[in-house]
Parts: structure tokens; sequence; C-alpha cells
């Protein structure tokens, strides 16, 4: 079995917000381990992974969506072999999103930040087991 380095955790953080923007919608579930638990940017409590990514999709994947954002610097804790803590921050700005039946709205962070932990599988793949999204309100 292979170490985590922080910059596969980096390069993993980008290509999870990669995949979110080029709204791929099976691999975007594919990051989070199966007993992952998410706190969304405006949740008032934590959701599966699995189905924030299913959320999201609803939400953003729409053709008409355009989503789009930015990162700040990826600081990394290396807890041990197999586990490391990703903290950033982020832009994010989406226009026509889809919350219900016939209706969209505009989303606009200016002040992300984002906790993703993740582990490193015995098949070498990266798993989110956490993530918090939170943004500065003001």
């Amino acid at each position: 079995m292979s170490t985590l380095t922080a910059d596969q955790v980096r390069a993993e953080v980008q290509r999870f917000w990669n995949t979110f923007t080029a709204k791929a919608e099976d691999a975007l579930g594919e990051f989070y381990a199966p007993d992952s638990t998410v706190f969304g940017s405006d949740a008032t409590r934590t959701e599966p992974g699995r189905l924030a990514a299913a959320r999201r999709k609803r939400e953003y994947f729409d053709p008409k969506t355009t989503v789009h954002v930015t990162l700040g610097p990826v600081d990394v804790l290396v807890l041990s072999d197999t586990a490391a803590i990703a903290t950033y921050t982020f832009r994010f700005h989406a226009k026509r999103v889809q919350h219900g039946r016939d209706q969209s709205d505009e989303e606009d962070i200016q002040h992300g930040r984002g906790t993703q932990v993740f582990t490193l599988e015995p098949d070498g793949k990266m798993l989110i087991v956490h993530e918090h999204l939170s943004a500065v309100k003001g």
C-alpha cells in the first residue's frame, strides 16, 4: 500500500472541484466513502456524502446551469499514511441553480471555506469521509 502525501491530497481537492464544475454526474458520487458525512454551505445538519452528490447533481448539473469555482491555497495536514485533512478557501458562483420545480436561483459565495477529510483505501483510491463547506455571511 502507498502512503498519502500532501501533494496527492491537493490534487484530489482540485480534481473534486474540476469534476463538480464539469458536471460529471457519475464521477462526483465516487469521491465519497459509503459512510461519509457532508455539511453543505447552507446546511443545518449533515447528510450522507453520496446523497449530497445526488442533490448537487439535481441542483447544479442542469445544462442551463453554470458553475464557477476558484480555490485558494489548499493546506493539508497528513494525519497518518492513510488519512489527511485538507482546508482551503474558495469562491463559488452558480447561475440557474435548480432548487425546485421550475425554480432557479443564483448562488454567490465570495468567502467560502472548505474542509475535506480523506482516507487512502487499500486499492490506492482516495475517498472523502467527511466534508464541511461553509460561507462567511456579511
